[in-house]
């Protein structure tokens, strides 16, 4: 536990002296009249305060530095707090009464300091109670901030994994048709257009697996992806599904999140009408901020139970680099979809 402001020279040189000032004017208006005040102060006195508050802020510091290593003590924080305050209790009986019995005796002169003695007691004896509760209330402060460290650097680590759980995605669904796609040809007799299918296929792997470790790249890199998975996804649907790029800026200087738009792709679908007799066409635009997807609505009749857990994980793959979100903006005749541009700068 982090206790380094005991330790600061700045603190252990100014803290003594103000506290001693504190304590010499309760002590002068125990025993005297507020208007006598002017009086009865002495720098000398307040110079000896100043030496007995060092002397007994240097043992608090000792004390606590000692208490903390014992291990016993550690998890068991009811036991430490009275073991660190009946030990600062005793340690304040002993220097107090000490200093003060001197200085009384050899200093002054005087034989008979009974009250002054026991008011100096209860006095310093508070401002060790607060000079400790001082400590706790940091020591429970640095605490609950390394508890939040903890819990910031975890959740972190847990969009991490995440995020590279979402980059290294393969569809199961995706692989499994493509396979059969090529037992089909083979099937008929169609060797060459087998062989041109497993080198998309595996051109579109080797660029998803390219991709794994980066956390950003162009959008020219992406639409490579997306043209193979489009190349391959088209031998399904006898090239009704078309994807139009009208992107104007130059596409290695768009920068995205590996795979968010094949995934918006992908989305768009398992959710819209494709076929071998109906079209999808997705026209890819862009404004200053955003990639933007449009596309008429001709949504399956059969439900899709997996597009709100890929679009909440699509959102919080983006969020992790974006302050802005991704958009699914349906009427009733067309989609868009906006997926943020990521700023190097940021």
């Amino acid at each position: 536990m982090k206790t380094n402001y005991l330790n600061h020279l700045l603190y252990r040189i100014f803290a003594p002296p103000l506290v001693a000032v504190f304590v010499y004017l309760l002590i002068l208006l125990i025993f005297d009249r507020l208007s006598e005040i002017g009086n009865n102060f002495s720098p000398e006195e307040v110079l000896f305060l100043g030496i007995v508050t060092f002397a007994l802020f240097e043992v608090y510091r000792f004390w606590i530095h000692q208490t903390e290593k014992i291990g016993y003590l550690k998890e068991r924080v009811l036991l430490k707090s009275f073991f660190l305050f009946m030990g600062s209790f005793i340690i304040t009986i002993i220097l107090i009464f000490a200093f003060f019995s001197l200085y009384f005796i050899y200093f002054l002169g005087l034989s008979e300091f009974r009250a002054e003695l026991t008011s100096f007691l209860i006095v310093f004896t508070l401002v060790g109670i607060l000079y400790h509760l001082f400590y706790l209330s940091i020591r429970f402060l640095d605490q609950q901030k390394v508890l939040l460290l903890e819990k910031e650097e975890m959740n972190r680590k847990n969009i991490e994994f995440e995020l590279q759980v979402f980059k290294n995605k393969i569809n199961p669904d995706f692989l499994y048709q493509s396979l059969e796609s090529v037992i089909s040809l083979i099937r008929k007799k169609e060797v060459d257009q087998a062989e041109k299918f497993i080198d998309h296929l595996a051109l579109f792997y080797r660029r998803i697996l390219g991709n794994r470790y980066s956390e950003i790249i162009s959008l020219e890199e992406e639409i490579q992806k997306v043209d193979q998975y489009i190349l391959i996804r088209n031998n399904k649907y006898n090239n009704n599904f078309i994807v139009n790029w009208k992107i104007e800026s130059s596409l290695k200087d768009i920068h995205i999140v590996p795979n968010t738009v094949l995934q918006v792709l992908q989305m768009i679908e398992y959710y819209q009408m494709v076929d071998l007799n109906t079209k999808l066409v997705v026209d890819v635009s862009e404004n200053d901020d955003y990639i933007v997807f449009y596309f008429l609505s001709s949504e399956r009749l059969t439900p899709v139970p997996k597009l709100n857990m890929q679009m909440k994980t699509l959102k919080k793959a983006i969020g992790f680099y974006s302050n802005k979100e991704l958009v699914w903006d349906k009427k009733s005749e067309f989609t868009q979809i906006y997926i943020p541009k990521i700023n190097l700068e940021d």
